[in-house]
């Protein structure tokens, strides 16, 4: 939903949260409520994230997530952090923390990402300071580039997958496609999830 304000002639800071209940609804039927990594969002992530690198030369690498948005926070369900550089492989470092996978909903561009409901390419995220905040410093933030996750069935946006980047980065129509083709596959296997059965509604 646009958040654009004509009494004021701003945007909100952080777009109202109107697919809450529906959206929470779904990660119920798919067992998605419980905060896990999952595995295959994993490896999506981790690809992507060198796939990223790689397009565009970047020698830092990319920070991957596949983001599901929860009940007033974000859940990196899939997630790849790069190595330290002249570090040791990623391969051979222990899972990241588990509150690596957190982070609120007022933090970031994700929101604005689902809000928009199109891909969000920032080369450089200090370019746009309506949408600074900790984001920045919490993961380090100097690019940027999220693309929302649809279900095409219902038409419900439940997460983004998206890049951060630590130096800034030309996206151009290539980094754009590549968000959107995992994001597909990240939905794909969203989707694929068994459904489990709903308890019966309280009367």
């Amino acid at each position: 939903m646009p958040t654009f304000d004509v009494v004021t002639g701003r945007h909100d800071r952080v777009p109202r949260d109107e697919e809450r209940n529906a959206r929470l609804a779904f990660f119920q039927r798919k067992d998605l409520l419980v905060d896990r990594p999952i595995p295959r969002l994993d490896e999506l992530a981790h690809n992507a994230g060198q796939e990223a690198a790689e397009l565009v030369s970047n020698t830092t690498g990319f920070l991957a997530m596949v983001n599901l948005m929860k009940d007033g926070y974000q859940y990196f369900a899939g997630l790849w952090v790069p190595p330290v550089s002249g570090g040791e492989s990623q391969a051979a470092l222990a899972e990241p923390p588990p509150e690596d996978r957190y982070m609120e909903r007022t933090s970031g561009w994700c929101v604005h990402t689902m809000d928009r409901r199109t891909a969000l390419p920032l080369d450089n995220v200090f370019d746009y300071p309506r949408w600074l905040g900790k984001a920045v410093h919490q993961l380090g933030a100097r690019s940027y580039l999220g693309t929302p996750l649809i279900d095409e069935a219902t038409g419900l946006c439940f997460g983004t997958f998206c890049l951060v980047g630590r130096e800034t980065t030309e996206w151009g129509r290539p980094g754009v496609s590549l968000a959107k083709s995992y994001a597909g596959q990240a939905m794909e296997h969203i989707n694929e999830l068994p459904d489990h059965p709903l308890p019966p509604s309280e009367h």
